[in-house]
C-alpha cells in the first residue's frame, strides 16, 4: 500500500525519535547529537547517533540510517507498511483508507495483472506442440511436473509476436506490455516479444504475485543464457529474491542462498524449500535486509568457481552488516547446487549443509588452498594473510580461538599468533579512523573515488531539499545503481523503495547548506571530477 505523503510526514513530525530509540538502546548526549551503541549490530564504542530535532538516526558502524519508519523496520523486522501502521497506532493516528496515489496503485495492479496473464500464456505454451522440446529439456534435467506447476514454469515460443499477439487480443495495450517488460521496441519503433524460445521462470513477490520473468535459453545461438525482465513499477531486482515467497513459510530455521533460478527449483524439488536466489545481481543491502527480516542464519551455496568464491565473500560482508549469521557450503565434485543434487542426491546435500563452514573457516580454507604449507615460504605467506583475516573479527575471544587453530596447523606457538593478530587489529583501527576522517570529515581531491561519491550524494541531498530547482545532471552522471535509482525517483511518491535511501542520505548530510550555490558546485564537480573538491 502506498501511503499519502502528508500522512507519512505527520508520523515523522509527531514521533519523538529520542524516545523511540530509547526503547532499544540508551543514548547519551554529546553536543547537538545523542550517541549510543547501535541496536542493529554488536559494538563496544558507540557509533549510533540520533538527532531529535530532525527526527533522524545514523550509525557510522553499519551505515544504517533514516527516520522513525526506517528505525522501526529494522528494530522490529517489519515491512514498510507494517512499520507505518505500528507507529500510527502508537501515535493514535488513523491510517487513511485512501492511498493518495490512486493512479499509481491502479497502474501497479494492472501491471501485475498483465504479468499474471503472461505467466498463464507461457504455462499453456509449455503443453503445446511448440513447447514440446522445452518439456523434453525439463524431463532430461529431472524437473518434475508438480514442481513446474508450483513455480509456474512456462515456455516462450520462438516467435517474434506470440505473446504480443495473444495479449493484445485479450485487451492488453502495447504500452502496458512495454511497461511490464514483456515486449521490446525495435529501432524503427515496432514491438516484438522480449522472450523467445526460452524456459520461463515467473518471479514472484512475497505475496505470490507475478512481477517479472527470467528466461533460460534453449537454443545454442542465444545471445545470453539467461534473460531477465527489465525493471518496472512493480519489479526492482535489487529488492527481490527468487523463491522467497515459498521460503518465507519454511519450517527450517535458515535460508539457502543460490545464484540461479534452476538451483532454487532443484533444491525445492529435493526437499529444501528454504532456497532463494538473487535475480541476476550481486547480493544487495536491500536483499540482505529482506533475509534478516525472515531468518537470522543463512547458508551460501554459490557456484564453486573463482567468480562464485569472490561473490561469496562479498555476500558475507553484506549479510553480516544486516545482522545475519553466515555459513558457506563447499561444493565438491559439482559446479553448482543443481549439478550436485542431480549427481549425489538430497542426502549428500544435507550432509554438506551439516558440515558447512562459517565464513571465517571458509576464508581460512581458501588461504590454505592458495598457500601450500609444505615449506617455510608458504607457511609465512599463509600466516601473514591469516593474520589480516583474523584481525577483522569483532571480538578478542573469536580472534584467539582461530589464532590457536592457525597456530596448531602451522605447529607454532598460539600466543605468538595472537600477539600478531592483536597488533594487526590496532593497525586496522588506526587506518579505519584515518579513512573515516578522510571520507566524512575531510574529503579531498587526492581520493577521487571518495570525492566523487560525496559530490554525488550531496547533489542528491540538495535536489531532495530543493525539488523545484532545475539541474543539468542526468541519471547517467551517477556512478552507482543506487544513486541513479534515487535520482530518477526523487520526485516520486514517498514509498518504500525510496524512503530508506532518502532518509540515510539526509541523515548523513544534515548540516549541508540547502542552497542553489552548493548544488551548482556539486554539478560542476560531478561533470569535472578532476577539479579541486570543496566540502560544505
Amino acid at each position: 500500500m502506498a501511503f499519502p505523503d502528508a500522512f507519512l510526514e505527520e508520523i515523522t513530525l509527531k514521533t519523538d525519535m529520542l524516545a523511540l530509540v530509547s526503547h532499544y538502546t540508551q543514548p547519551v548526549r554529546r553536543g547537538t547529537r545523542w550517541f549510543a551503541r547501535c541496536p542493529f549490530h554488536s559494538e563496544k564504542t558507540p557509533s549510533f547517533t540520533v538527532t531529535p530535532e530532525s527526527g533522524l538516526f545514523y550509525c557510522f558502524g553499519c551505515q544504517a540510517g533514516g527516520g522513525p519508519i526506517q528505525f522501526v523496520m529494522r528494530a522490529e523486522n517489519l515491512e514498510f507498511a507494517d512499520a507505518v501502521r505500528l507507529l500510527a497506532e502508537r501515535l493514535g493516528l488513523a491510517v487513511p483508507e485512501g492511498d493518495g496515489g490512486e493512479g499509481s496503485r491502479v497502474r501497479r495492479e494492472r501491471l501485475i495483472e498483465v504479468n499474471r496473464m503472461a505467466a498463464r500464456w507461457f504455462y499453456g505454451m509449455l503443453g503445446s506442440e511448440e513447447g514440446r522440446h522445452c518439456a523434453e529439456y525439463m524431463r532430461s534435467r529431472g524437473m518434475r511436473p508438480e514442481y513446474a506447476r508450483r513455480f509456474g514454469l512456462g515456455y516462450a515460443p520462438d516467435r517474434w509476436d506470440g505473446l504480443l499477439a495473444a495479449l493484445t487480443e485479450a485487451g492488453v495495450s502495447a504500452d502496458e506490455l512495454f511497461a511490464a517488460g514483456l515486449v521490446s521496441r525495435g529501432k524503427r519503433g515496432g514491438l516484438y516479444d522480449a522472450f523467445r524460445d526460452r524456459l520461463m521462470f515467473p518471479v514472484f513477490d512475497l505475496r505470490g504475485q507475478v512481477i517479472a520473468f527470467s528466461g533460460r535459453a534453449l537454443g545454442g545461438d542465444a545471445a545470453a543464457k539467461y534473460k531477465n525482465s527489465a525493471e518496472s513499477a512493480v519489479y526492482q531486482k535489487r529488492s527481490v529474491l527468487y523463491g522467497a515467497h515459498i521460503a518465507r513459510r519454511t519450517a527450517r530455521a535458515y535460508w539457502i542462498l543460490c545464484e540461479g533460478n534452476v538451483d532454487v527449483f532443484t533444491l525445492h524439488q529435493a526437499g529444501f524449500d528454504n532456497a532463494v536466489a538473487t535475480c541476476g545481481t550481486a547480493l544487495t543491502d536491500t536483499q540482505a535486509r529482506l533475509i534478516a527480516r525472515h531468518v537470522k542464519e543463512l547458508a551460501i551455496a554459490y557456484d564453486a568457481d573463482a567468480a562464485g568464491q569472490n561473490a561469496t565473500q562479498k555476500a558475507v560482508r553484506t549479510l553480516e552488516a544486516a545482522g545475519v549469521r553466515v555459513r558457506v557450503l563447499r561444493l565438491s565434485g559439482a559446479k553448482d547446487p543443481d549439478e550436485f543434487i542431480r549427481a549425489y542426491g538430497p542426502g549428500e546435500f544435507e550432509k554438506l549443509l551439516a558440515g558447512s563452514q562459517n565464513h571465517t573457516e571458509y576464508r581460512l580454507s581458501l588461504l590454505e588452498a592458495q598457500f601450500p604449507r609444505d615449506g617455510d615460504a608458504g607457511k609465512l605467506e599463509f600466516l601473514r594473510e591469516a593474520t589480516k583475516l583474523l584481525a577483522e573479527l569483532p571480538t578478542q575471544g573469536e580472534r584467539e580461538v582461530y589464532a590457536a587453530r592457525v597456530a596448531a596447523g602451522l605447529g607454532i606457538d598460539g600466543k605468538a599468533v595472537s600477539k600478531d593478530v592483536e597488533a594487526a587489529v590496532r593497525k586496522r583501527g588506526r587506518a579505519s579512523q584515518k579513512a573515516f576522517e578522510t571520507r566524512l570529515l575531510r574529503p579531498d581531491a587526492r581520493d577521487r573515488a571518495t570525492a566523487r561519491q560525496v559530490a554525488e550524494e550531496q547533489a542528491l541531498v540538495l535536489l531532495l531539499r530543493l525539488p523545484e530547482t532545475e539541474t543539468s545532471l542526468t541519471a547517467a552522471d551517477f556512478e552507482t545503481e543506487e544513486r541513479r535509482f534515487l535520482f530518477e525517483n526523487r520526485s516520486s511518491p514517498y514509498g518504500e523503495q525510496t524512503a530508506q535511501l532518502r532518509a540515510e542520505l539526509l541523515a548523513r548530510y544534515e548540516e549541508l547548506p540547502g542552497d542553489v550555490r552548493a548544488l551548482r558546485d556539486c554539478e560542476r564537480r560531478i561533470k569535472e571530477p578532476r577539479a579541486k573538491f570543496m566540502h560544505y
